[in-house]
């Protein structure tokens, strides 16, 4: 007993050590790396910074029902709470990483303590160092990624199963129940690396002993996370089910279901992984050991589920990859483990101090890349002075100034350009992305020369770059330079803003037809007059236009008539056509107001631009009488609300507020909903329409909702 107790001295003395060699390295890295966070990493910065104000301020609500990021999934909040600190720093991208060490530690501990629990001894410390060392665990120390963190908690959590003895033990039970509370917590993928939990839950809830201790479990792990998943749900699972299947394969074709297997030998390390994936399969037969199948469980329902999930992404698979420790400890002698942790140490450390470079080393279903590397360096993307001299250009009364962003590189794009707008409280610019219409509304253009990123992330840039630069195009008659940035890679970032038009850019005062179509609207006895042109503010002050029905995009709005205020706007046909006219083609620059004098929208247009808009709806019924009743159901579930309808004028939005819903039959208390509750649309300048609009009043009746 007393040598048992030095050994693990010496282990836990070891660990430590190894600890330590961790933390110079990422200190090594966090000053040498000076390259702004990627694009995820960018989100997961500009979530923690929004967690942080709303904590600073007090907006608890906020807390609880932040908003999710356009196109994301809402994520749970744990991990962007971790990173709080880090805004206390002068570089809080850096500070973020030092949130990473501590997580390898736990998961340093945790897979340890598996490791001895099974063979105590020093082969437990060199397998753990083993795995933590390699190239995947570094490339994840240095970025700001929620995976390791996941790894960390998982491993921690099959700790805690393994030492309940099949929930037959009350503290490792309840612990499990926390950590995997905590692990939800984290991110919603942390049900998919517990499988083997739930087996043995199953198998044990009959067991008079075990009954109790799993429902505590359960329970423990439900209040922990249910309330927070209850209130984001509408709005995560859709999300969750087109994210799933990004820039995804299906996973019968191709060697899709190897995907895993294959790089796993990269990210490990040959040696590792030959030990670690034949170590798993290993028969062995030790006297008092019957866990043993938890590893290979671990491992292998982890791979199925994501092999099979087909947006595939190492670092998905980490919290599962973390179980071939396990199998090298139990597998193979403790020279031979030790061998490889000392293997496995150069390796690591090689790929963040480089000093060997990477080998390309060619296999029969796919190569990979011996000493991988993940090296920091001292770039400046110049983002910050880009962004500072956008706010710089922009007109005081302008309240907020889009920037369109040409280009998505891993470290020049919209969401690094977000979250340092945001970190920098610039309070007028925002970034958008390229759309059909280019740039339209955007005071600002930003296009980056030479690559603009990766193929698969440049849908509709090569084109939008090219119509920048044509001096043919309506681009170079609204906009000019105002600055341009050498970068890293050898290009160069312009900087454009809109022009001072000298001249009225329409020859005619105004239009009326019969219909007018420019894609995405559609005008029946569509009459505009523009009025004077003032040169000075390069805009017309007054412009009217009225129609008796328009289509925008596929929302029919009937008896239409409006007013806007200095308006900008450029005919953006192709002026080589044999029958040009100037109305051929328009782009929006800018309004400062528009006023809805009269509008109306029937049930039957509602219901068509709702079943056109969300793929899956079916719409059976919409009455608008006071409230707005929908029945409807999606994807074969049945789906009712009751809705009120108003403009507030602080905040001045447009509100939608759900005051009854139901699914199928049953009545969903409105508690649940949260902040999804009530809908707004904003009646003040945003970045998606950056102007006020003013509504004199709205009423629903007759199955028409009509303004006045």
């Amino acid at each position: 007993m007393g040598r048992q107790r030095v050994v693990l001295g010496l282990c836990l003395a070891g660990l430590a050590l190894f600890l330590a060699f961790q933390a110079v390295l990422l200190n090594v890295y966090i000053r040498s790396e000076t390259r702004p966070p990627s694009w995820d990493q960018s989100i997961h910065m500009e979530i923690a910074l929004d967690y942080a104000r709303a904590l600073k301020a007090g907006r608890w609500s906020e807390v609880f029902h932040l908003a999710p990021k356009p196109g994301m999934p809402p994520f749970p909040p744990l991990y962007h709470l971790g990173l709080l600190p880090a805004y206390s720093s002068a570089d809080p991208a850096a500070a973020a990483l030092w949130l990473n060490w501590f997580y390898l530690a736990l998961l340093s501990l945790s897979l340890f303590a598996i490791a001895y629990d099974f063979r105590p001894g020093f082969s437990a410390l060199a397998a753990t160092i083993a795995f933590c060392a390699s190239p995947v665990i570094q490339q994840m120390l240095t970025t700001q990624l929620i995976d390791l963190p996941v790894a960390a908690v998982a491993a921690a959590a099959y700790l805690a199963l393994i030492r309940c003895e099949r929930f037959s033990r009350w503290l490792p039970s309840l612990v499990f129940g926390a950590l995997f509370a905590a692990g939800m917590m984290l991110k919603w993928s942390f049900f998919s690396y517990m499988i083997p939990a739930y087996y043995l839950a199953l198998k044990n809830l009959s067991d008079e002993g075990c009954q109790t201790k799993i429902l505590a479990a359960a329970g423990v792990a439900l209040a922990g996370f249910a309330p927070w998943y209850l209130a984001h749900m509408p709005v995560m699972a859709p999300r969750l089910v087109e994210a799933s299947a990004d820039m995804g394969v299906s996973f019968w074709k191709g060697g899709a279901f190897l995907t895993y297997f294959l790089e796993s030998l990269e990210s490990v390390g040959p040696f590792f992984w030959i030990l670690g994936w034949l170590g798993l399969f290993l028969p062995l037969d030790r006297e008092g050991e019957d866990d043993g199948w938890i590893i290979l469980a671990w491992v292998l329902s982890t791979y199925i589920f994501w092999a099979i999930v087909p947006n595939r992404q190492m670092r998905f698979f980490l919290p599962g990859l973390a179980g071939l420790a396990i199998a090298v400890c139990r597998a193979w002698p403790g020279p031979l483990v030790l061998a490889l942790a000392a293997v496995q140490i150069f390796l690591g450390a090689n790929s963040l101090l480089g000093w060997v470079s990477p080998i390309r080393v060619s296999m029969p279903l796919k190569p990979f890349f011996l000493f991988p590397t993940s090296l920091p360096a001292r770039q400046d993307w110049r983002i910050a002075d880009i962004l500072r001299r956008a706010q710089q250009l922009n007109a005081p009364d302008v309240p907020v100034a889009n920037l369109t962003l040409v280009a998505n590189t891993p470290y020049f794009n919209g969401p690094n350009f977000t979250w340092l707008r945001k970190y920098l409280d610039l309070p007028n610019v925002r970034i958008r992305g390229v759309n059909r219409r280019l740039c339209e509304f955007s005071q600002f253009l930003v296009l980056k020369t030479g690559s603009l990123g990766p193929e698969y992330a440049i849908s509709g840039l090569p084109e939008a770059a090219q119509r920048i630069q044509d001096p043919s195009d309506w681009f170079s008659k609204a906009y000019r330079e105002v600055g341009r940035w050498p970068l890293p890679d050898n290009s160069q970032a312009v900087l454009y803003q809109q022009r001072k038009l000298s001249a009225p850019p329409f020859k005619s005062k105004g239009l009326r037809l019969d219909y007018y179509g420019v894609d995405p609207f559609g005008a029946k006895k569509f009459k505009v007059n523009l009025g004077a042109w003032d040169a000075t503010a390069s805009d017309y002050p007054l412009v009217t236009a009225q129609a008796a029905s328009i289509e925008l995009r596929g929302l029919e709005v009937e008896r239409l008539a409006v007013e806007i205020e200095n308006l900008a706007l450029v005919p953006a046909g192709d002026r080589s056509a044999k029958k040009w006219d100037e109305w051929d083609d328009v782009r929006f620059l800018k309004m400062s107001r528009l006023r809805v004098k009269t509008a109306s929208i029937t049930s039957g247009a509602l219901k068509t631009f709702l079943e056109n808009r969300a793929q899956g709806l079916r719409v059976d019924k919409i009455e608008m009488n006071k409230f707005l009743n929908i029945e409807a159901s999606f994807k074969h579930l049945s789906l009712a609300a009751k809705a009120s309808v108003e403009i507030l004028q602080s905040p001045k939005v447009l509100r939608l507020r759900v005051e009854e819903a139901h699914l199928g039959i049953t009545r969903i208390p409105l508690f649940l909903l949260g902040s999804w509750r009530k809908f707004d649309v904003p009646l003040e300048p945003n970045p998606e329409m950056p102007f006020f609009i003013d509504i004199p009043g709205l009423t629903l009746r007759d199955n028409r909702l009509s303004i006045p």
